[in-house]
């Protein structure tokens, strides 16, 4: 397999894993602290318990993120990033800075994130977009 191949199979792979909607999320709200299921749902908004637990699994799967069952009653199931896990959430949160979140309002006269032109993600949020720094 040439250099090429390679990198670009390492790419596909890590598109598989972190590409999924809501992973991203769960990996950076899991890298402040160990949440349960509950807590995990209602601080992202618009997650759903289905999709919640689906990605759950797969993290798991990829041995990204681990599920700790404690001997109470009720049991209490928490869930925590891996040594692996929180060393990718670090990376991916020392990415944030390259990013800004534009306010479509108060900068419409000069960014248009509505436009399919513009290199923005105007889905990203309700009233703007996300963008590269100064790429927008």
């Amino acid at each position: 397999m040439g250099e090429s191949e390679q990198w670009q199979a390492k790419w596909h792979g890590l598109q598989d894993v972190l590409g999924p909607k809501w992973t991203l999320h769960i990996l950076r709200l899991l890298s402040d602290d160990p949440y349960g299921f509950n807590a995990i749902q209602r601080e992202l908004d618009g997650l759903t318990a289905p999709m919640l637990s689906r990605r759950l699994k797969e993290l798991r799967c990829h041995g990204l993120v681990e599920r700790t069952v404690a001997d109470t009653t009720p049991p209490e199931t928490t869930y925590s990033l891996t040594e692996q896990g929180t060393e990718i959430a670090t990376r991916l949160r020392e990415l944030e800075p390259l990013f800004e979140l534009h306010d479509q309002e108060a900068e419409n006269a000069t960014i248009d994130c509505s436009t399919p032109s513009q290199e923005c993600r105007g889905e990203a949020l309700e009233n703007g977009c996300v963008t590269v720094t100064d790429r927008c």
